[in-house]
């Protein structure tokens, strides 16, 4: 595993949000038992948010970049001068590292934001497109100065001979990148392939999983049962919780836990806040991450 993914500073338990709308970060930031960090999605253009970011870190916490433009995965390469973007983002803030989901953004040539597809696209899960996802995130990493964790996309449909741990663990160590895990996505895979994440666990490099996500979700009827809906501004499902309980465990190199909040009540997202806490404490098999929560209330 790359030094660079041991040296990455430990976070702790921090939120996910959109900077331009509620919960607002700085309030959040202030509040007794609020988060340790922002994460947020933003512009390429750094100049577009930099006055908002810098409230933030004004307000004593460090940020991550989320970004919801690239493609890390398919056959259609990243603009150059997005990247070169992306990087220059990266520096004015200083995000540690950044994450995204391995999904398409665009199609075709140019380059766009998730939301011009409607959303994310997931790959098919086989060989061929696993070696396409290798050559997208090499071309990130070839611009882009900070460690890079591919997150696995939620997911309404499956398609693929591999399972989700055999498809980004190779993904990860042929990249030789870290890997943010979303537990809705999870749950998500779950439902639409009718597999166990954790009957591949052995197929994840667990020690290179370094974020953890937690939000919101619903579930929708479909033809063949119930499939996840990612939902941020809704109520982290009973399942989702359960996924916690079950990854935090096996999971022991983590540096965050961060829960996407865009749209949730103050009040609401520090309890929630609360209580992720408490599951990291009892159940994380990082202890820098449960040693960071000492002194939080």
């Amino acid at each position: 595993m790359s030094n660079r993914i041991d040296e990455l500073p430990t976070l702790g338990v921090g939120a996910s949000l959109s900077l331009s709308s509620d919960p607002d970060p700085v309030s959040l930031v202030k509040a007794k038992g609020g988060p340790s960090f922002v994460e947020y999605a933003g512009l390429v253009d750094v100049d577009a948010i930099i006055e908002e970011v810098s409230r933030v870190r004004a307000a004593g916490v460090p940020v991550l970049y989320h970004p919801s433009y690239i493609n890390f995965c398919g056959s259609y390469p990243n603009s150059k001068v997005w990247l070169e973007e992306t990087a220059k983002h990266i520096d004015a803030v200083g995000s540690a590292w950044f994450a995204q989901d391995v999904a398409y953004c665009f199609w075709e040539t140019g380059a766009a934001y998730s939301t011009s597809l409607g959303y994310f696209v997931p790959p098919v899960f086989n060989q061929a497109s696993l070696e396409k996802a290798i050559e997208r995130v090499k071309e990130v990493q070839a611009l882009v100065p900070v460690t890079v964790a591919v997150e696995p996309p939620p997911l309404t449909f499956y398609a693929g001979s591999m399972s989700l741990f055999e498809f980004f663990g190779e993904l990860a160590q042929r990249t030789d990148c870290a890997i943010l895990l979303d537990m809705g996505h999870l749950v998500s895979y779950e439902m639409a392939s009718g597999k166990k994440v954790k009957d591949a666990l052995d197929q994840l490099p667990c020690e290179r999983v370094v974020e953890v996500h937690i939000a919101g979700g619903r579930l929708k009827e479909a033809v063949d049962g119930p499939i996840y809906v990612d939902a941020h501004e809704c109520t982290i499902l009973d399942q989702t919780w359960s996924m916690l309980e079950a990854m935090l465990p096996e999971l022991s190199n983590v540096k965050a836990v961060c829960y996407e909040c865009e749209g949730v009540k103050e009040s609401s997202v520090l309890t929630t806040l609360k209580r992720i806490r408490r599951l990291v404490k009892e159940q994380s098999a990082s202890e820098a991450l449960v040693k960071s929560l000492d002194d939080v209330a």
